[in-house]
């Protein structure tokens, strides 16, 4: 006897076939939503490394928009002039920009000086960034180190004189250091394991000294 229309039910060459279109649905719907999440965290990791790179540049420019021609006494009782910058092939080891800036916040009223000195130095491909506690400091003073920027594979320095020809040190090569002042401009170039080499070019016009 025939059963009717409504009381049939699937045969299994049916189900199979049923279950076979949604598995390769599944597989590309799963697919789809495994490149969106991998182009998402791949955006995540871009944007994390943008602001990593404009955080440095940021810090980097306003430390030298507020040198201020204060000269310090380094631990061993030696004069340091309130900006040096190194060349990185003749540094030995030492920061390669130096300096003395204004606007150290103080928000607590310590009684303490509002200029600050500034180390900036490349270790292990990752540029710091260190701030000293004091101007003046004794032998046991240290300072207060904090990374910027990961794979960097280079950090220099250019600096315009007033007689706009650069140098790659501060003071230049040659030239006295008692009495000069603060460069016209300072091309600051980072090379990054990733993104290559990028520059940024410091006016220093405006806080002439």
């Amino acid at each position: 006897m025939i059963r009717p229309l409504s009381q049939r039910g699937f045969t299994l060459l049916e189900l199979l076939v049923a279950l076979a279109i949604f598995a390769l649905l599944a597989v590309m719907a799963y697919g789809g939503l495994s490149k969106v999440l991998r182009t998402e965290d791949i955006l995540d990791e871009q944007l994390d490394r943008l602001g990593e790179v404009q955080r440095t540049f940021t810090f980097m420019e306003r430390d030298l928009l507020q040198i201020i021609p204060r000269d310090i006494r380094d631990e061993y009782g030696d004069t340091q002039r309130f900006l040096v910058g190194r060349d990185p092939l003749q540094s030995n080891g030492e920061p390669l920009l130096v300096l003395t800036r204004s606007g150290y916040a103080n928000p607590l009223g310590v009684a303490r000086s509002e200029l600050q000195r500034i180390d900036w130095r490349l270790e292990d491909d990752v540029l710091y960034r260190e701030t000293w506690p004091v101007l003046d400091r004794a032998q046991d003073t240290r300072p207060r180190s904090l990374p910027l920027c990961t794979a960097v594979k280079g950090f220099r320095l250019r600096f315009l004189d007033d007689k706009k020809k650069w140098h790659r040190q501060w003071p230049p090569e040659g030239q006295q250091a008692k009495g000069l002042q603060a460069p016209l401009a300072v091309e600051v170039t980072l090379e990054l394991a990733d993104w290559g080499e990028l520059r940024r070019l410091v006016p220093l016009g405006a806080v002439r000294l």
